[in-house]
């Protein structure tokens, strides 16, 4: 009797080993919009897609992932990816070796938000990163036709252009 508790319990053990891992898998599907839409999805600096996309990434453990998009005429949008403990590593309680096992594939955390929406504001220009013309007038770039903002620092001065 007490060998078959034991193989019982023996068992439950290694069925429960790594649940995290095994029961949610190594990634999460992740989408990316953005406004608007083409801008390159960069996961820590390598380019994974362009908005709009789902990506599959890899989960963090105990790191953090950094989202960075970007779009010709517009302001780079950087944030890092939302996380959360992934409850199924709860069935780890039995097994220490589980909790290793999560802890190194990093299934021990999720990320807890699967969907980012972003709107992207148009690039502003400081006047001091200008070219200027043969008369010495500054080019403003034409930014997709859409309005560009000029700044200068040591006046203290917008100008908008449409």
């Amino acid at each position: 009797m007490k060998k078959v508790v034991l193989m019982m319990v023996v068992f439950t053990a290694f069925i429960f080993t790594s649940c995290a891992t095994i029961l949610s898998g190594t990634s999460d599907d992740i989408t990316f919009n953005s406004d608007p839409s083409g801008a390159a999805i960069m996961l820590d600096g390598l380019k994974v897609g362009k908005t709009p996309a789902t990506v599959s990434i890899k989960r963090p453990g105990f790191g953090n992932k950094e989202i960075t998009l970007k779009l010709d005429g517009y302001e780079d949008r950087t944030f890092m990816l939302q996380k959360g403990f992934n409850t199924m590593a709860i069935c780890n309680l039995a097994s220490w070796p589980g909790w290793i096992i999560d802890v190194v594939t990093g299934t021990i955390m999720k990320y807890s938000k699967t969907n980012y929406s972003v709107d992207l504001d148009p690039k502003a220009f400081n006047l001091n990163e200008l070219e200027k013309d043969q008369l010495g007038r500054y080019i403003v770039p034409d930014v997709l036709n859409r309005s560009v903002l000029v700044y200068d620092e040591e006046m203290g001065v917008e100008i908008y252009f449409q």
